[in-house]
């Protein structure tokens, strides 16, 4: 049995052996992934705008251009400039990829103002903008959020066609075919003649236009201001729009003046030293619909006859200060002055009133010319002058230099403090040529009188003075003289007041047939201007009164040729 069994141990042995699992194969290394092909080209922004250059060209709208494409990151602006025909309007968009979550588009003229703007928070900006309007326009476009590729274009449209086609595609500025004539307006003669009376002074209308006036997005109507000019604004909307936002910028963009908040119209008046290519910005809480637009302009002495005192739109000093006193002390010397009896030095910083102690004594009796000069970059100066018991004698505001006159005997002290930027000033002390025993009696009535009557931004005393006089005014009484003008000659007579009442109003008429030739009415000096013809004399009738109450008020006369002005 034993010699038995050994085999059939090997054999099952064998049998084990047989169903074993084979040996593991040696391993294999995989073969490299291929190189990735690579293509030239670039990508098609087109293909961002989907189907909307289609969609304007079906209502109207010529060939699309692109203006610009490209990648851009939070805050970039990215833009072209973009002819347009004086008689059509261009459709302006903006498309962005998904990784974008707003897009601002804007237009701007070549100096800068803001011609049309959507800032809706959303990726597909759309501007409208028809005539009238600049030969050529900046459209740019501005990442607000995200970071991704941006493609800006534009279409020509029809002015005929600009409004069904930008209400369809929803652009903004879109809302009708333009500014055209107000004239359907209800009422707007009767509410501009109000503010104008309201208001005082002398305007000359030179722009009357009804523009759309849409919650989304601002409208712009351009403001622009000659040199020493004021411009003032009325903007009456209507029913469709409610609390009507106006802002008056300057030709950086920034804003010089806000109209009051409140309901129905809204007025502003901006008065510019320098040249001004200025832009009134509109846009309503809520509602779209229309608004009148009313702008008047004057020369910039009417400032001083508002009963509404007026935003400034200042620049500052661009010259330093040793150059802006050689120049201004030339100036004053080819007018007739003589060398300064004091002169102080020092800066300005926002936020501090600096005195400056006035001696006016050496003046000899006379008054006092005080001319505050200012460096660069000095900007928006107010000057005070008290007396040592707290009167105040004189007070001006300036852009950057400017004059006051000041006819006290004693001593006094300058207050001047910067309203806008800070910089060095000099202040300069002269007798006043113009010399009168009134002008004592009453002295601040005398310095708003001087102050009134100077003449441009040099602020000077021009023609023959004649004796001036102190009466006292109220408002139920008028005082009135008759004066015959020589041939060629002007009469320009100036009041200044001071007291518990309020304002004066001072007026010339034609002795012949007693019509109105010039009128002022303000809250502290006014002035009337009347002139003869050159080849006969005139008779004319000068009329002054108190506004409200009783005032003291110094009158004075100048008399000039006809071709100067006063």
């Amino acid at each position: 049995m034993k010699r038995f069994a050994i085999p059939g141990l090997a054999v099952a042995l064998s049998a084990c052996h047989l169903f074993a699992p084979p040996p593991a194969p040696a391993a294999v290394a995989p073969s490299p992934l291929p190189a990735p092909k690579v293509t030239s080209g670039q990508l098609d922004p087109r293909a961002l705008l989907g189907d909307l250059p289609a969609r304007a060209g079906r209502l109207g709208a010529g060939v699309p251009s692109m203006i610009t494409a490209d990648e851009a990151t939070e805050g970039d602006w990215i833009g072209a400039f973009v002819e347009v025909p004086k008689d059509a309007c261009v459709l302006t968009y903006a498309r962005a990829s998904a990784t974008v979550d707003d897009v601002d588009m804007a237009l701007y003229a070549d100096d800068g103002a803001q011609l049309g703007v959507d800032e809706g928070r959303d990726v597909h900006p759309t501007v409208m903008l028809c005539p009238p309007h600049p030969d050529r326009v900046y459209v740019a476009a501005h990442v607000v959020d995200g970071e991704g590729f941006v493609v800006v274009a534009a279409q020509l449209v029809p002015a005929d066609k600009a409004a069904v086609l930008g209400r369809t595609l929803g652009a903004r500025g879109a809302i009708d075919e333009g500014p055209r004539a107000p004239e359907v307006m209800p009422g707007l003669d009767d509410t501009v003649r109000a503010h104008r009376q309201a208001l005082g002074g002398q305007w000359e209308t030179f722009k009357r236009v009804l523009v759309s006036a849409d919650s989304r997005v601002p409208t712009y109507v351009s403001l622009p201001i000659e040199p020493d000019e004021c411009v003032d604004a009325i903007i009456v909307p209507d029913d469709d729009v409610s609390l009507l936002d106006v802002e008056a910028l300057d030709g950086d963009g920034r804003v010089v003046a806000r109209a009051r908040e409140g309901g129905g119209q809204r007025t502003l008046t901006v008065c510019s030293p320098a040249p001004m290519t200025g832009t009134l910005a509109l846009r309503p809480h809520a509602g779209r619909g229309r608004a009148a637009v009313v702008l008047a302009r004057a020369r910039g002495e009417v400032a001083r006859d508002l009963a509404a005192r007026p935003d400034i739109a200042w620049v500052a000093a661009t010259q330093p200060l040793d150059a802006a006193r050689r120049a201004r002390d030339t100036m004053l010397a080819k007018g007739g002055y003589g060398a300064p009896v004091a002169t102080t030095t020092g800066a300005l910083v926002l936020g501090r009133r600096l005195a400056v102690p006035l001696d006016l004594k050496s003046l000899g009796g006379a008054c006092g010319r005080i001319d505050v000069v200012a460096g660069a970059p000095l900007g928006l100066v107010d000057a005070r002058v008290w007396d040592d018991a707290g009167a105040l004698l004189a007070d001006e505001e300036g852009s950057s230099s400017l004059a006051l006159f000041v006819c006290s005997r004693g001593t006094a002290r300058l207050e001047l403090e910067t309203r806008g930027r800070p910089g060095p000033f000099a202040v300069t002390v002269r007798p006043e040529r113009w010399k009168d025993a009134a002008f004592g009696a009453h002295v601040l009535a005398a310095s708003r009188l001087m102050s009134r009557a100077a003449a441009g931004p040099d602020r000077l005393l021009e023609g023959k003075q004649a004796a001036a006089r102190v009466v006292t005014l109220d408002a139920a009484h008028a005082v009135s003289w008759n004066e015959t003008l020589a041939p060629g000659k002007c009469a320009h007579v100036t009041v200044g007041v001071e007291g518990e009442g309020a304002g004066v109003d001072l007026r010339v008429f034609d002795a012949a047939d007693d019509s109105d030739i010039d009128r002022g009415e303000a809250a502290f000096a006014t002035s009337v201007r009347a002139c003869a013809t050159a080849d006969a004399a005139r008779g004319v009738r000068f009329e002054v009164r108190a506004s409200a109450g009783r005032v003291d008020a110094v009158i004075g006369e100048q008399s000039t040729g006809k071709d100067q002005t006063p």
